[in-house]
């Protein structure tokens, strides 16, 4: 017997049992969705449920075909390939209960950089009734600024010169969908899955635009025959690391290599707007609603920004993974003050007791020693999440004349952390689209603190507010003068008088 068996479909039986493995004849899975971004969190979430779906309920016709837009996801898209779409999903509970699951729900793959036509032409097929994805927030093309679709955007300006081979989301959509109405085929629901406001109508929002500057004639149909509903995903998944594959290697018996990490809590709720039949995937938990905007806003105002804000602060305290630093004592309480005072009250439509609930949950999950979350990961852009994750409850709070002062501990926070070096004098890898943006006026704000609020446009519309300028001007001051934990100290004890 080998030392290891190289994960795909002709080894798939040779697995150690301590590995759970289909039962499913695989060749008769027909393939319904479509999914752009094979990233880890598609393999942890949506390919995950539809595995379920496959497994325990024998509904054979939502098969996946994975498809990648970016020159820097060749190395997924070569592995799937390798390895038949398969992969390991590393589920670890916080109770040290943990499984090893490959998901197989991914049948066909295509890399759209090396044949657009190939990947358009795979969409544009009527079997496909879903064409989801998760492109994450930069993936949308938004203006800083407007929060509008940015036609002026230079990958968008090159679509609309070479649309046969598009590099955007908007220009493959347009080529699938022109196919199909010209081909005289149904069209199909649109289904973000991203950490987006109103995931649904922001990508309807953004690609009718684009359509109706390009293939205006295209625009009619489209409004006939196409849904978009909002979605609401929520799975924590981590980066892989070298350490993942080995261990899978080497304890048990099985080479793959690209697993994915994510803890066992899963949640899935999408707005009853489908252009299928939704008692399928109610099967396996998908929850379908009248209304996302109770639950998204729970979620992206208190789990994401949760997330954001300990990936600061913990950054700063010198802390490396979100375990390490939501069991600091002084860094969850301030997230738990932050979410109590300035949060819960700008989410409506929801019980106080389910807030709450969900408040105490979500650091539960954080608290998971099994998933090593590093702290870079949840930094890693902070620039498209802050505006989506924080700066709504400060605009709701300066809008109701309440309290901001979390808020805005976290932004000067976030400005501080631009100068790279924790209360230790450790340096760290700071990696964000617009990082030198961001860096430079940081510096700036040595001299002038809100010269950051300034020349970042994301705050174009709160500096307009004297509290929001005076508070993150102190606070910057403060961060800066003595080490953060004295500041966290005495902010949570500020809100216990």
């Amino acid at each position: 017997m080998p030392d290891f068996f190289y994960l795909n479909t002709e080894n798939i039986h040779s697995l150690p049992n301590t590995i759970t493995t289909s039962k499913i004849d695989r060749d008769k899975i027909k393939t319904s969705i479509a999914h752009i971004g094979i990233n880890n969190f598609h393999r942890a979430h949506q390919a995950y449920y539809i595995h379920e779906l496959i497994e325990k309920h024998n509904e054979l016709n939502f098969g996946i075909c994975g498809i990648d837009l970016l020159e820097s996801d060749r190395k997924i898209y070569n592995i799937l390939k390798d390895q038949d779409g398969l992969y390991t999903l590393l589920i670890k509970d916080p109770n040290g209960k943990h499984e090893n699951k490959v998901i197989g729900s991914i049948v066909e793959y295509f890399y759209g950089p090396e044949n657009p036509m190939a990947a358009i032409e795979r969409m544009a097929q009527p079997d496909i009734q879903i064409i989801s994805l998760t492109v994450a927030e930069d993936g949308y093309h938004l203006n800083e600024i407007t929060g509008e679709f940015d036609m002026n955007h230079p990958e968008v300006e090159e679509d609309t010169k070479n649309k046969f081979s598009p590099k955007t989301v908007f220009g493959y959509l347009t080529q699938v969908f022109n196919l199909r109405k010209k081909r005289g085929l149904p069209g199909c629901t649109v289904l973000s899955c991203d950490n987006i406001q109103s995931n649904g109508d922001t990508i309807k929002s953004a690609f009718f635009n684009y359509v109706s500057n390009t293939e205006p004639d295209l625009l009619p149909w489209l409004k006939e025959n196409t849904t978009f509903p909002n979605s609401m995903v929520d799975r924590i998944t981590t980066e892989t690391r070298s350490k993942d594959i080995a261990k899978l290697k080497n304890e048990h018996a099985t080479y793959d290599q690209w697993p994915v990490v994510c803890e066992s809590f899963s949640n899935w709720i999408i707005e009853d707007n489908l252009m299928f039949d939704k008692s399928v995937w109610e099967k396996v938990g998908v929850q379908f609603v009248k209304s996302i905007m109770p639950y998204e806003n729970m979620k992206l105002r208190i789990l994401n920004a949760g997330h954001s804000i300990l990936g600061i602060i913990g950054t700063l305290s010198g802390y490396s993974t979100v375990h390490e630093v939501a069991n600091d004592e002084d860094c969850v309480s301030f997230l738990e003050n932050f979410i109590d005072i300035e949060v819960a009250p700008n989410i409506i439509d929801t019980e106080t007791q389910d807030k709450i609930s969900y408040k105490n949950q979500v650091i539960s999950r954080f608290k998971n020693p099994y998933i090593t979350d590093e702290l870079s990961r949840i930094c890693k852009e902070s620039s498209s999440k802050i505006p989506i994750f924080i700066l709504p409850t400060i605009s709701k709070q300066l809008s109701n004349k309440q309290p901001i002062e979390h808020a805005a501990f976290a932004i000067a926070a976030w400005c501080k952390y631009y100068d790279g070096i924790d209360d230790f004098g450790k340096s760290y890898d700071i990696k964000d689209s617009i990082s030198n943006q961001l860096i430079r006026t940081a510096t700036l704000s040595h001299q002038n603190p809100q010269l950051f609020l300034e020349r970042n446009a994301m705050f174009s519309d709160l500096i307009t507010y004297d509290l929001f300028r005076e508070r993150f001007t102190y606070y910057l001051s403060e961060l800066r003068s003595r080490p953060i934990k004295e500041c966290l100290v005495q902010m949570n004890n500020k809100t216990l008088q």
